[in-house]
């Protein structure tokens, strides 16, 4: 009878801690699912220079999707103050300002991107970066990882 006590114990305490693997804060993760990413004080890493010449710009991929049909990057792109940078996106992003400011322009609109600030670029956009000191801002692109 001792033995069925224990074994009955064992397999409620397996049960129990099954359970409570597949949740996470209250909400319940599938058996499978995959796990996430994470880039611990991402915004200090190095940003490698985009060298083009003239310009003080930089940028770093640091994620990426593995579906060939809908890639997306993400990462990090830095200005310093010197020369603008102009760039013809071929493909659409989104830029959020975390850092600094950027003085952002298409031609037509003109504006000073603080941080908190949400840009975004739709593919075939030319956008003109500048800085009076230094921006930092966090990118997503519909674009392969490094295909900038």
């Amino acid at each position: 009878m001792k033995k069925s006590y224990l074994l009955s114990g064992l397999i409620a305490t397996l049960a129990v801690s099954y359970g409570a693997a597949l949740m996470a804060h209250g909400v319940e993760v599938p058996a499978g699912s995959k796990k996430m990413e994470y880039f611990k004080n991402a915004s200090r890493m190095k940003i490698k220079s985009m060298d083009i010449k003239g310009t003080n710009a930089y940028l770093q991929d640091i994620v990426a999707s593995s579906d060939p049909k809908a890639p997306i990057a993400c990462g990090l792109f830095k200005i310093e103050k010197g020369n603008s940078l102009t760039y013809t996106y071929g493909y659409d992003e989104a830029k959020i300002i975390i850092k600094g400011e950027m003085i952002v322009n298409d031609g037509t609109t003109k504006v000073k991107a603080v941080p908190g600030d949400v840009l975004f670029f739709p593919k075939g956009s030319t956008i003109t970066f500048s800085t009076e000191s230094s921006g930092l801002g966090f990118i997503c692109g519909q674009r392969e990882i490094d295909g900038a």
